[in-house]
Order: C-alpha cells, then structure tokens, then sequence
C-alpha cells in the first residue's frame, strides 16, 4: 500500500510539474533560460521571487516585461509600464514618462491646438518635427519645408485607414526621389506597392531612381511597374535589384521575373547555375527539363547512442554553438562525431554549412511517427518541418514556438483541450513524438479549409484569419502575372517568404519519397479555387 502512495505521489507531482527559482538559477543565460523565466511568472509566485527570476533574463523582451510588471512589487518597472500605456500626453509632466508614452499613433487622434501644446513639452527634435507636419494640410507643398525623415515618418507611422483617406497623394519625381535619401523609403515603397488603395503614390513611385536604393526596394518598384504595365521599366528595376542582392534566393527571384516578362530562357539558365533550390529554380528545372542533383536524402550513421540530449533547449544551444564556431574547413569533421540515429538532423545541418550551403539535406528521420499518414501529408509535415526546426526536436523560438514544427504556447493549449492525451507542460512538446501529433491535429484541422501546400503553409504562418484576409481582397485570380504576383503582393514578409520556402521543401519531399509533383502545376491551380480553398467561390 505504502509502494502504492509513493508512486501515486510521483506521478501527480509529475503532472503538476513547476518551474522553481533553483531550476532557474542553474540554467546559463540563454533563449531557453529566458522560456523558463516566462513559464515561471505565469505560476504563483511571490513579487520577490518575480525579481529574482527577472533579473536573469538575457536581452530585453517586451512579452517579459509585461508580465513581470504584473508580479513585481518595484514602482519603477511599474509606473514604466503605467507610461507606457498613458493617452493623455497632455497631462503628463514627467520627462520620462512622455518619452515612453509618445507615438504617432497617440498624436495623430490629437487636434492641432493639442498638438501645438504638446510641441512645447520637453520632447525630442524629431518628435516635435512630427508634430509640427501632422499639423499641416495634407499636401506635397506643406510638406516640402521638413525633412526627408519627417515626411516618411508621418506616411509610415500612421494607419491603414488614415494613410488611404489623407495621404494617398500624387507626389512629383523631383520630391520622392529626394526622399530616397533617408532609409525609412525602403519601408514607405513596401507599404505602397502593397495596397492598390494607395494608387496616386502607387503613380508617384513610378517616378524613383532605384540606383540608390537597395535589392528589396528596386524588387517592389519593378513589381510596381509591372501593375502599371510598364515592363521595360520593371525590367530596368529587377536588373538593379538584381546586381545588389546579397542572397542566392534574392538573385534566382529576378532572374524568374525577368524571364516572365521576357520568356528568354538566358534567365532560365541563370537560375539553373544557382545552387540554391527554392521555387524559382525548381521551376527552371521543370522547364527546361533539366534536373539538378545538389541534394542528399540518407545520411551515413552507425548503432553508437550519442550522449547529448537533442531534446533538450540548453543542449541544443550548445552544439550550435559549437557549430558556428567551427573554422568551414573543419566542419565535415565535425559532423562525422554526430552519426548516431538521434542526431540525423544535426549531421545533415552541419553537412550543409561545410558545402556552403551549396548542398541540400532532405532527410526524414521521424518516420516512426508518421506511418499512419499519406506520403502526400508526410511530405507537407516534413516540409513545414524542415523551414520551421531544420529537424531539430529543441528548437525555440523567440516567441517561444516549440519543437519540430514550431507550435507556439497558445496553439498548444487550445489542441490540449481537444486531444485525449494532452502534455503534462511545455517541454514535452520537445519529445518529437508529441510535436509531431500536435501538429498533425493543426493540420487535419487546416485541411478542412486549405487544399494547397502554398495556402496551408501561409496559414501555418501567419494564421487561418490573416490568410484568409489575404485571399478575399482578390489575390489568386486570373491576370497578368498571376499567380507569382499575388504571391509577391503578401504584406506579411515573413509568411511570403516562409510559404515560398515550404512549398519548395514539399516539391522535393514528394520527390525523395517517390511521388515527384509538378511546380509548374502546383503554381497553376492557385487561380483554380476549387482546386485550393473552400472560402472563395467555387468556379
């Protein structure tokens, strides 16, 4: 009976496992310590302990903070907190405090007498600058006295809805271009190029010389360009873009534009000698039936049990940092004490780093946990996998997603709930077998609305509701550059990206496992919503 009660004592001691100052204190200062501190102020604490915990954080993070101020007993961090989240910046006398409360957005709800009396506090050059141009009418003559930053301020801090009604204005080539001197432009042709309401500053960006102008910025002029169906100037614009790209995948994605507006295969050609495999080359290659063979999919191991824990956050920090530290030239030697089964993943990363990045890894080394799924859904988990973790059961972000598939707390919490074996806290979501079902209960959940690697990966992103957002303004209809423009049109730059990247990973999982799919055709049914999506109309 006595045997009984202690293992009935481990076991609720294990499902109501928490966080303690020691754990804490035992941990070096890390992302990973910086989860446990987060974990640890959400539970029961003391304001005591709450400092103590805190005071270990690594860098600054606004999530801690926030619920920090919450535990604390210390004035300080609470009346900073307090600033933070004052409106009425009139009222307020303390130096500090304003500076912690303003924002644009607070003093654009202002009235120009407010603002005026507010301008007289003891705020910086800028700020006042800011003040000063919200005041005036809204026009290209008012704002030609202020600065360059000033301007872009005002057009870049403000909402979508006052951006549309006020500041949609056409501005002459003379006044953007000298706009282009001050970095924040970068930001403003993003924004621009982005919303079709904007379509007099859409016009007045057809007027900027992109010659100073970074690879990004010369890559969304030419898109403009391309909607205004000025194709000579969006190629003048993809060229520069081009030339100042400083990443593989930057350079293949002109390359694929300017063969679409020229259909000459030079570009084809180009892009086939990237080395990089990503949409655009996959692409080239189907074209021009010409296969590429810079990838592995198997890697050598042997029966050996490597004794570091890929499982564990703070382990994982270790070899990687191991890893970066590494002289290039050393890494294939390096990757040869990594062979054991566990540790697939980190012999194909470091493989990849001593190849330049040249060679590709599409290894599949959790298929144990997915003999009940198609190869089609298999190879989806893998490609979501491989962008979100690279395979690496410990990964965290800095938002603290968790695991291989990068599920963040709250997603967690919310299958928990509907799941009959639901983790006991959130390190079990580092043991590939629970991450792995977590997330094949997301997508069984996705699929019912998305039919598509490229949506689901959007969704996966970004969210059901931003994507859905995204498809409802018309984006993935027939047109001119359809579907690659609505695809480059995404306002959300990380989902854009990361849709790109696991669509690619999924062409080539389906490729490894034996079932090849054609990009061309997976690029072809985005306009087909039967084919992708159950929230338009079906045609």
């Amino acid at each position: 009976m006595m045997k009984f009660l202690l293992l009935l004592c481990v076991i609720l001691a294990s499902i109501d496992a928490s966080i303690t100052l020691q754990n804490i204190n035992s941990k070096p200062p890390s992302r990973a310590k910086n989860f446990m501190i987060w974990q640890y102020l959400k539970q029961d604490i003391t304001p005591s302990q709450a400092d103590k915990a805190y005071s270990q954080v690594k860098g600054k993070s606004r999530k801690l903070l926030l619920l920090y101020a919450k535990k604390t007993d210390k004035k300080s961090i609470k009346r900073e907190i307090y600033c933070i989240k004052r409106n009425d910046l009139l009222s307020i006398k303390d130096k500090k405090c304003l500076a912690l409360a303003f924002s644009p957005y607070k003093t654009l709800y202002l009235s120009n007498t407010q603002r005026d009396r507010l301008s007289r506090k003891e705020l910086s050059k800028s700020r006042k600058e800011l003040l000063k141009i919200q005041n005036e009418p809204f026009s290209q003559q008012a704002y030609e006295k202020y600065s360059s930053s000033a301007i872009l301020t005002l057009f870049i801090s403000t909402t979508r809805k006052h951006r549309r009604k006020h500041l949609n204005l056409y501005l002459t080539g003379e006044f953007v271009n000298k706009l282009s001197s001050c970095w924040k432009i970068s930001t403003l042709i993003k924004i621009v190029t982005h919303d079709n309401r904007l379509n007099r500053l859409q016009l007045s960006l057809l007027n900027l010389e992109g010659e100073n102008l970074n690879s990004k910025s010369n890559f969304y002029l030419a898109l403009n360009h391309l909607k205004h169906n000025n194709e000579s100037y969006a190629m003048h614009h993809f060229n520069i873009s081009m030339l100042k790209a400083k990443r593989k995948i930057d350079r293949d994605k002109n390359y694929f534009w300017m063969y679409k507006v020229t259909k000459n295969t030079k570009y084809l050609d180009s892009l086939m000698l990237s080395g990089d495999i990503n949409i655009y080359t996959l692409y080239a290659s189907e074209i021009t039936k010409k296969s590429f063979s810079n990838y592995f999919s198997v890697v050598e191991i042997n029966d050996n049990k490597n004794k570091r824990d890929l499982q564990n956050p703070f382990e994982w920090s270790k070899i990687l940092e191991d890893i970066n530290k590494t002289p290039k030239d050393e890494l294939y030697k390096l990757s040869r004490k990594y062979m054991e089964q566990e540790m697939i993943p980190v012999q194909t990363l470091i493989l990849e780093k001593a190849y330049g990045l040249n060679i590709h890894g599409y290894v599949m080394p959790y298929d144990r946990y997915l003999r009940e799924v198609t190869t089609d859904k298999k190879a989806l988990v893998y490609a979501i996998m491989r962008q979100e973790s690279q395979l690496i059961p410990a990964a965290l972000s800095r938002s603290y997603a968790l695991g291989l598939m990068q599920i963040m707390p709250f997603v967690t919490d919310a299958i928990s709930k509907n799941i009959k074996k639901p983790i006991k806290n959130y390190d079990e979501m580092f043991i590939p077998k629970n991450n792995i079902y977590y997330a094949l209960n997301h997508l069984q959940w996705m699929q019912k609305s998305l039919y598509h690697p490229l949506f689901m990966a959007y969704a996966y992103n970004g969210g059901m509701g931003f994507f859905r957002r995204h498809l409802m303004k018309g984006n993935f209809n027939t047109g001119a550059y359809e579907p690659f423009l609505s695809m480059e049109m995404m306002s959300n730059s990380e989902s854009r990206e990361y849709g790109k990247k696991v669509l690619a990973n999924y062409v080539m999982y389906k490729k490894v496992l034996g079932e090849e799919v054609s990009i061309v055709h997976l690029f072809e049914m985005l306009t087909y919503p039967k084919m992708t999506d159950r929230f338009r109309e079906q045609g």
